[in-house]
This record gives structure tokens, sequence and C-alpha cells, in this order.
């Protein structure tokens, strides 16, 4: 009987690590900034085993950090987890209702239709806001499956990345 309760709690503590394992990895990107020439920036983003989304950091030239959340958007993914990174239409040259991230349609669009793409809102700690959208190589493996991106920032600032 001792050996099966054992066996039991064994197995509850490894399905219990697992669920709470994380993978940390980094993004690559340059920054181009107005007046300013392109410089390298580097991402670190931690996700964790069972989500579709984690955290994703960076510290600009200029200084400022910016961290936030990050989602996966999947096939599964319902219209609620997406809908706080689809941001104000005012940003010009990246509208969200606009090719290619949204057709027009239902926000349920979204969600089955950009099936491996992530989306991210980042905040500076100088009170710019930063947006991040990355198409991923291998959606089965998420963001450690490599992929390539994007980001603007409210001062102007673009980044393009790779990973």
């Amino acid at each position: 009987m001792s050996s099966i309760i054992r066996r039991l709690v064994q197995v509850a503590l490894v399905a219990a690590m697992l669920a709470g394992c994380t993978t940390t990895g980094t993004i690559d990107g340059r920054v181009a900034a107005p007046d300013q020439p392109a410089a390298a920036v580097a991402f670190t983003y931690t996700t964790s085993w069972g989500r579709h989304g984690g955290t994703l950091s960076t510290t600009l030239p200029s200084g400022e950090g910016f961290s936030g959340q990050y989602v996966h958007l999947t096939s599964t993914s319902t219209v609620d987890t997406s809908d706080p990174f689809f941001w104000h239409p005012d940003w010009a040259d990246w509208n969200p209702f606009s090719t290619p991230w949204f057709d027009g349609s239902d926000g349920s669009t979204v969600v089955t239709q950009y099936s491996g793409k992530v989306v991210a809102t980042l905040f500076g700690d100088q009170g710019d806001v930063m947006r991040c959208r990355f198409q991923l190589h291998d959606p089965e493996r998420g963001m450690p499956g490599g992929g390539v991106g994007q980001c603007q920032v409210s001062n102007g600032s673009h980044i393009d990345a790779r990973f």
C-alpha cells in the first residue's frame, strides 16, 4: 500500500513541476529611432508551459525599459484573450483593423486566421508604449521555435526582430 501512495505522490510532484516550468529566451532586433542611427536591441521573453503567453521585456538604447504581456494566438484562443492586444486606431501605419492583421470581420476571425502569431503590448518606464507582432516559424513550439516580427513605439521608433 505504501508503494502505491509513494508512486502517486511522485506523479503528483512531477506534474506540479511540469505545470510550473517556464522557458526563457531572447529576441534580437534593430531599433530605428527618429534622427538617430539604428542600434541593436535585445528582448527577453518568459513563457510558461501550458499557457499561450508570457512576459516580454527590453531596454532601448535611450535607457527606457519596457515590459508587458504577450499572447500566442492559436486556433483555440478566445476573443477575450486577444482583445487587450489590439490597439487604438490612431497608430497611423499599424492600424490593427487593416491588413495584414485584421480583415474587418468579427474578432473571432483574428484568433483563427492568425493562429501562429504573437502580439504584445509593453509599457515603458518613461511613459511610452510599445506594441509588437511576431510570426512564429514553428507555432507548435511557440516562442522557442523562433520567428520574425516588428515592434512600434509611441515615440516613433520601429524595431525589426528575429529569433
